[in-house]
């Protein structure tokens, strides 16, 4: 009997030991790697399926259901009636009401939903069928950066316009969001089946500054494909080699230009920079003309203290690295004394037509600058002269 006990311990322990030796050891390699929906039915780019009222998504891994469900969307909306799990892996999506016939259907997983690991999918998760005999022809593909640079916390919105949107970048997503995607780890991204109808689209991307996958205008930073809005149509379907570059709207830039005074007198040039707050109400600003150089304007001028100046020797290049983007003013004047604070009846001056817009991140290039000597104009007139072509505001 002692040797039959001993016997079976014996089995016991061995496999015991070979169940031990199946678990990974404490400390082995965290598993990172997010669940995908790995098949569909319908097919992703399936054809006649006709007006089903249900989905099954297959997932490459067990995933937590609260999540899925919670990240769930379509298009053309519906509503979830009932979900069916098999194992976690499977989830047969049934919608209160069928898809419509001859429509290409999207049916998508917003960020944020997890494995049975907790790992977070950080990106869309999308399948795409038609209820008819073709899917929509449109489609858009191009590159998104942030600072000219791929970004993991980029985000890409495709808005249908219900009506011209405001200025800003909290109203670049004015409309009905159509699909919502993350670029790849290059910043590239195609956008298939869209309606090619004529219709006014907005490609919005922003960049998830605080990380909770959701857009905050007072946080994120937005910008999008330019001022016109993307329009597809039969005739011209597809929008290729796109290029989207996100920055923050406050990013410093540069101005830059080259300035000469074209008379013999000792003295430096000092370059005053102006932001758009030096037009007060009532005030026009001139041109290059002196004589529309309005009297309280040139008071201003001599008395204000410049946001930004620069000193220079002699002519030459400039350049102003740092400035806030915006509206801008240059008013440059040759120093003859020692205080540097203009006096118009004695020192030759000009100031830049404007305002001059400066972009975010940008540069303002104000090519050559060049005033004549005192003697070219009355005494009483010393800001003005000849200047680079152009001007403008934004």
């Amino acid at each position: 009997m002692r040797a039959r006990t001993l016997a079976w311990a014996a089995a016991l322990l061995a496999v015991l030991g070979g169940c031990a030796r199946q678990v990974a050891p404490p400390g082995g390699p965290v598993d990172a790697t997010p669940a995908i929906i790995a098949d569909a039915w319908p097919p992703d780019g399936s054809l006649d399926n006709g007006r089903l009222d249900t989905v099954i998504l297959t997932f490459s891994e067990r995933v937590d259901r609260g999540s899925v469900i919670a990240s769930l969307r379509t298009d053309p909306p519906r509503l979830l009636r009932s979900v069916r799990w098999e194992a976690d892996t499977l989830a047969a999506l049934r919608f209160w009401q069928p898809f419509p016939s001859d429509t290409t259907v999207a049916v998508f997983l917003a960020p944020g939903w997890k494995d049975r690991r907790r790992v977070e999918q950080p990106g869309w998760e999308a399948v795409h069928f038609a209820t008819g005999d073709s899917l929509l022809p449109g489609w858009l593909a191009g590159t998104v950066t942030f600072k000219g640079n791929p970004s993991r916390s980029m985000h890409l919105e495709l808005v249908d316009l219900v009506a011209a949107a405001p200025a800003g970048a909290a109203a670049l997503r004015t409309g009905d969001l159509r699909r919502v995607l993350r670029p790849d780890r290059k910043g590239g991204f195609v956008i298939r089946h869209l309606p090619a109808d004529g219709r006014a689209l907005r490609l919005v991307a922003w960049q998830d500054v605080d990380g909770d996958s959701l857009y905050d205008a007072a946080v994120d930073f937005a910008d999008s494909l330019g001022d016109t809005n993307l329009v597809l149509t039969p005739a011209a379907p597809r929008r290729l080699a796109l290029a989207i570059d996100v920055i923050d709207p406050d990013e410093p830039g540069e101005i830059r230009g080259n300035v000469a005074c074209l008379d013999t007198l000792p003295g430096l040039l000092v370059l005053r920079f102006f932001p758009d707050s030096l037009r007060l109400a009532g005030d026009s600003l001139p041109g290059r003309d002196p004589a529309d150089l309005p009297d309280s304007l040139r008071r201003r001028l001599a008395d204000r203290r410049a946001q930004w100046r620069l000193i220079l020797p002699a002519g030459g290049d400039f350049s102003l690295d740092g400035a806030p983007p915006g509206p801008w003013w240059l008013h440059v004047f040759k120093e003859t004394g020692a205080d540097t604070v203009w006096d118009p009846a004695a020192e030759p001056a000009y100031l830049e037509p404007g305002p001059r817009w400066l972009p975010p991140g940008g540069v303002l290039g104000l090519g050559r600058i060049a005033f004549p000597a005192p003697s070219a104009a009355p005494a009483d007139s010393a800001v003005g002269g000849a200047g680079p072509a152009g001007g403008g505001g934004p």
